[in-house]
């Protein structure tokens, strides 16, 4: 279990790093610019100003470009922390914006099927309960979206965390009935920290124009202490080190 110790330790492990500010920004960009957010409201409201639906264009074409990078920044955190090889957060540098780019695409994959697909099949459902037959408002609907999260999250990460070990990314976004056995080895720790990303996004969310560095800045926090929890989880199982991918 995830000690109120390993918490703060985590906090400190990430704050340590003096440039950690200006790396969650750049990757916080690189997921979600500023301009995408800027000129969404206006876009999706059907406003008919050239310019805003010419930025917010050129802004989406951007970060569907860059999208996969943040996400293999993010990947390299959750391999420092699954090994305990290097500084927690690694730098912008160039020559690893390839691999950053490539395991950002294993991630989005991995996600697809253990965090996206799970939680969009609970949206329906709740939908259909909630609003198409008991009749709430459809304002709700964001509402239902927090108990999904809480065990998609740490689902995604464990599945994320057997890629590490050298399982096939297909694998590990379709074995449900091997990421649930992990999971399950050290559920309430995952949930611990799937409870503090879930809580930290609720309160950032309502900035809106802060939601990418939270977003970004709340999973490497989440990645520093899954890494530990799936390490542990793993020991009395003796994984074969010739597969890892560090």
């Amino acid at each position: 279990m995830v000690p109120f110790e390993d918490i703060r330790r985590g906090f400190a492990l990430f704050l340590a790093d003096p440039h950690w500010l200006a790396k969650v920004l750049l990757a916080g960009v690189l997921l979600v610019n500023p301009f995408l957010l800027a000129t969404a409201p206006a876009f999706f409201s059907h406003s008919e100003n050239p310019f805003i639906i010419a930025v917010f264009w050129v802004s989406l074409g951007f970060n569907i470009l860059s999208f996969s990078l943040p996400l293999g920044f993010t990947y390299e955190v959750l391999r420092r922390a699954r090994f305990g090889t290097a500084a927690l957060l690694p730098g912008w540098k160039r020559q690893d914006l390839g691999r950053f780019a490539h395991e950002g695409s294993v991630m989005f994959l991995i996600a697809l099927f253990t965090l996206i697909l799970p939680a969009g099949i609970w949206m329906a459902l709740c939908h259909l309960l909630y609003i198409s037959i008991l009749g709430l408002p459809r304002c709700l609907v964001p509402l239902f979206l927090f108990p999904a999260m809480l065990l998609a999250v740490p689902f995604c990460g464990v599945a994320c965390c057997r890629w590490l070990d050298g399982t096939p990314a297909m694998d590990c976004a379709l074995n449900y009935a091997e990421n649930f056995r992990l999971f399950r080895k050290a559920w309430k720790s995952y949930l611990i920290a799937s409870f503090f990303l879930i809580g930290f996004s609720a309160v950032t969310a309502s900035f809106f124009y802060t939601l990418p560095f939270a977003a970004v800045f709340g999973l490497c926090l989440v990645d520093i202490w899954f890494g530990p929890v799936y390490a542990a989880s793993r020991e009395d199982e003796n994984p074969d080190p010739a597969r890892f991918r560090k």
